[in-house]
């Protein structure tokens, strides 16, 4: 401590102690001190300048001692200086009186100097030390409030985009929702992000992600606000609630996506759909993030939705179909159907496909086309694939010594992704048979196309046990999936399905006529025989029969039956009744 820096004031009403103390104080290195005989002038000058340590008499005119420290008190509180009573005779109710006002310590008239200098030198000690101490104290609070802004910033930041993460999102969200002005929300989905995981790496994907951001960035200004909801999924929150404004930055930032983007050394294909919602005035924030997923896009094409309460009510029903399908079957609401098979040229009942049909007691009769797609992202497909093919069984054992069933009468049960992915499902579906009797050539699977190229090599070995056992094998759907000659000739399958998207039109299309034609041509090639499906008209039919397709189902034989219905249609088929007596699909053809 270093007594030539620190402010003394010495206050008494007798000038000649004013002058002793200030020569004292002086003489021993006290370079900063001060003097004031009229005590009225004491706040004015604490005012200007507040000293480190007051010498003050306690007995004087016009005001003393006492009245003196009330007045510091009430203009600086707890920044009154340290005082140090200067008295020449002090009795205990003055020296509690002064203690209880805080008074540091005494000095006694006539003044020893030795201990005049120690007592203030002791007190500007622990002042110094208070000093320092609140220094520290203070320097700490900025550091801990420093790091403090620094912790909530990074909790609010993506670390690998460097934008708001949920949280901070969120943050934003509720600061529109209270300004009042309302706000636009686009919820941008990025497509193709797990390629790049897959083929590159998360440290590329995460370069991408954060070069995605940047370049989003550069479309916006200062009033948006773009940040990472999920691992692909980002949120821009707008000041702008206009539909059409709102459409027209979608338009915008969907062009950074028009083109491939420029990693490094690598061009890397990543497109993105958005769904857009808005509020006017106040708005839940929670709400405003689930009306633009609601309104994220699916179908094939579109790239940009806005909410409204029909995506919403779709969205909703979907969601009901998706918590009704858990225990849909052991509830009894789920049952098949038989379509009818048969042989083209002899038109021989050659086995069903069995259908799944959903009747719920309050949705009613719901499309497959609905619910198979949610129990399979659900995983509930795979109980009810289980019971499919339980009640597949069942039913050829049912039937297999009816009259009109012919020794190449198969029941045709589709097999979903998932199921064909269990690394045991041949041997369960053949312990299942051998359970219940039934010949394995009353059963055959269909799969799709999707679903063997999930997991190849898995698809070929199960697919092998089934067709060494006698099980045949048939792809589903032919020509809409990933249709390939590399995994057509290796795969251990039996019957190639033109899908109904190529029969539908037979009798107006070239095209579909000669795509038709191919993948029969192509399925002969390897061995395989041809279903057509769909079939509603005579013309149709006799097409496919002249191009060498061997089986046929479709309306235009029987719509898919109960399976009492469908054994009454088989136990009364009658092959001439629909027999096409000519060929009309002739023009065109080659």
């Amino acid at each position: 401590m270093n007594v030539a820096n620190k402010h003394l004031l010495v206050v008494d009403d007798n000038p000649v102690n004013v002058e002793l103390m200030l020569d004292l104080l002086d003489e021993h290195g006290f370079g900063r001190v001060q003097g004031i005989s009229d005590p009225r002038q004491v706040l004015d000058y604490c005012q200007e300048q507040l000293p480190d340590l007051l010498l003050l008499d306690i007995r004087m005119p016009h005001l003393d001692g006492y009245a003196l420290m009330e007045q510091l008190r009430e203009h600086f509180a707890e920044q009154t200086p340290p005082i140090i009573i200067l008295t020449a005779q002090i009795d205990d109710a003055t020296r509690r009186r002064a203690l209880a006002m805080g008074v540091r310590d005494f000095l006694t008239k006539p003044f020893k100097h030795d201990e005049v200098l120690q007592r203030i030198r002791n007190t500007l000690s622990v002042e110094h030390r208070y000093y320092v101490r609140d220094q520290q104290a203070e320097t700490l609070e900025r550091m801990v409030e420093k790091r403090t802004r620094e912790l909530d910033r990074q909790s609010r930041t993506d670390p690998i985009t460097q934008l708001p993460n949920r949280r901070g999102l969120t943050q934003a969200l509720r600061e529109a929702s209270i300004s009042g002005h309302g706000a636009g929300l686009l919820f941008i989905a990025l497509d193709g992000l797990d390629d790049v995981v897959r083929l590159h790496g998360y440290s590329v994907a995460e370069k991408l992600l954060r070069q995605l951001g940047q370049t989003l960035l550069a479309q916006l200004d200062d009033t948006h606000t773009l940040g990472l909801w999920g691992g692909s999924e980002l949120l821009l929150l707008s000041p702008e609630s206009e539909p059409d404004t709102l459409n027209a930055l979608a338009s915008r930032l969907l062009a950074c996506f028009d083109h491939d983007q420029d990693l490094d050394d690598l061009l890397l294909n990543i497109s993105a759909r958005i769904g857009i919602s808005w509020a006017n005035g106040y708005f839940e924030g929670e709400r405003l993030v689930h009306m633009a997923s609601i309104s994220l896009p699916h179908s094939e094409g579109l790239r940009v939705q806005c909410y409204s309460e029909t995506l919403e009510a779709q969205q909703r029903h979907r969601l009901n179909v998706q918590n009704a399908l858990r225990g849909a079957t052991d509830r009894g609401e789920m049952s098949l159907v038989f379509q009818p098979k048969l042989s083209l040229k002899e038109l021989r009942i050659t086995g069903a496909e069995a259908l799944l049909r959903w009747k719920h007691p309050e949705m009613g009769h719901l499309s497959p086309g609905l619910f198979i797609p949610l129990a399979e992202a659900s995983g509930d497909i795979l109980a009810i694939g289980e019971w499919v093919l339980e009640q597949s069984i069942l039913q050829a054992a049912a039937w297999q010594h009816r009259p009109w069933i012919s020794d190449d009468f198969h029941i045709a049960v589709n097999v979903a992704t998932r199921q064909l992915a269990r690394p045991h499902f041949a041997h369960m579906l053949l312990a299942r048979m051998a359970e219940h009797r039934v010949p394995h050539r009353l059963i055959s699977i269909e799969v799709t196309e999707s679903g063997l190229m999930r997991d190849i090599a898995n698809a070929r070995h199960q697919l092998a046990q089934l067709i060494e056992a006698g099980i045949s094998v048939a792809i589903d759907d032919f020509g809409t999936g990933h249709s390939s000659l590399a995994y057509l000739k290796t795969l251990p399958i039996s019957t190639l399905k033109i899908d109904r998207a190529f029969v539908m039109d037979l009798e107006e299309s070239d095209t579909d006529r000669e795509l038709a034609r191919t993948i029969t041509q192509l399925a002969h090639a390897v061995d395989c025989d041809v279903v057509a499906e769909g079939i509603e008209t005579a013309a149709q039919a006799a097409y496919l029969r002249s191009i060498g397709c061997e089986m046929a189902q479709g309306y235009f034989y029987s719509r898919p039956l109960p399976a009492a219905d469908f054994a009454h249609w088989c136990a009364h088929w009658v092959p001439q009744a629909t027999t096409p007596h000519h060929h009309p699909l002739t023009h065109g053809d080659t």
